[in-house]
């Protein structure tokens, strides 16, 4: 099945049965708010189809595959992984996709880059921790290293806050503990020098880069009086801007006009978040993006196809 040039969602998840057996073997047995969606790839593709989106870059998400075991979070990547090489040999044109790693191991991380090279998937998905520790932790220096040396295409996606949560709270995290662990993850890259080390690494940041948008000029301010200071010696704005961000439960001129204002058109993708939010939801989003008139001509077609082509030309 093929479909004219159309929109590039660059945030769209599978959940195959054998992920959701692994999750209920942990004792998860839902998502953030609810039950587990369904999903098949040929859903996917209708939905797509509906929406005037020609391929979307799949990914895994949260909680990720790290469930205490090393040996089992190696064995969860390696069949996760091939399944998406099967996904993209089957519809090429239609999907592209980010591995998994199986952090927190590194050594066995970098085995599976290779590996990830051989199968010609398009990138990797972190989560925005593992193990306790952000990415951004120096414990998985090597990582960042090999991953600017491949310039691997790297998504982030948040996931349920590391360590004790406050008693009582209850909220659902996609609300507010989501788009705050993105702008951790993302500010935590940048004054810990990753993003300086490792300018070959294109991040994508999820969800308009969550909160980051209205906290970049709060923490530029900092920029030379922290103790990290020396770690970015261009500033954080700097940074900011490079990163790529997709426009997944962004469909609105409030948070599209926020990121505007510290991101050029260039760094903007767009994204669904299908199928953890609703067919009914994913047209809205849609609808909202549609409406939104900061974007037109080049720059509209930029943020909807062209800017994804650059990182994922096998999708052109």
């Amino acid at each position: 099945m093929t479909a004219a040039p159309g929109r590039i969602d660059v945030h769209h998840h599978l959940l195959p049965e054998f992920y959701k057996d692994a999750q209920r073997a942990a004792g998860i047995g839902g998502t953030a708010y609810q039950g587990f969606p369904e999903w098949s790839p040929e859903h996917s593709i209708r939905l797509m189809d509906r929406e005037g989106i020609g391929a979307a870059v799949v990914s895994y998400t949260s909680p990720g595959i790290w469930f205490g075991d090393r040996a089992q979070t190696r064995d969860l990547a390696r069949r996760f992984n091939d399944y998406l090489a099967e996904l993209i040999t089957k519809w090429p044109t239609r999907f592209g996709a980010f591995a998994f790693l199986p952090l927190p191991d590194v050594d066995a991380s970098l085995k599976e880059l290779e590996r990830i090279s051989e199968l010609k998937l398009d990138g990797v998905c972190l989560l925005t921790s593992v193990d306790d520790r952000y990415i951004g932790h120096p414990d998985f220096e090597p990582l960042y290293q090999e991953l600017n040396k491949r310039k691997t295409v790297t998504f982030i996606h948040p996931c349920y806050p590391p360590g004790v949560e406050a008693k009582g709270w209850d909220l659902p995290r996609m609300l507010v503990d989501y788009p705050g662990e993105t702008t951790k993850v993302a500010t935590n890259l940048i004054l810990k020098g990753v993003t300086t080390r490792c300018p070959d690494i294109p991040f994508i940041l999820s969800h308009s880069g969550g909160t980051l948008p209205m906290l970049a000029h709060r923490i530029s301010l900092f920029d030379k009086s922290n103790t990290f200071k020396d770690n970015y010696p261009d500033g954080a704005l700097h940074h900011i801007a490079r990163f790529y961000y997709d426009t997944a439960l962004s469909g609105h001129k409030v948070p599209l006009t926020a990121l505007r204002g510290f991101v050029p058109d260039t760094q903007i993708m767009f994204g669904t978040d299908y199928p953890y939010i609703s067919e009914d939801k994913v047209t809205r989003e849609r609808e909202g993006f549609d409406a939104y008139e900061g974007l037109q001509g080049a720059n509209l077609k930029a943020v909807e196809r062209d800017n994804a082509l650059r990182l994922f030309p096998r999708l052109r």
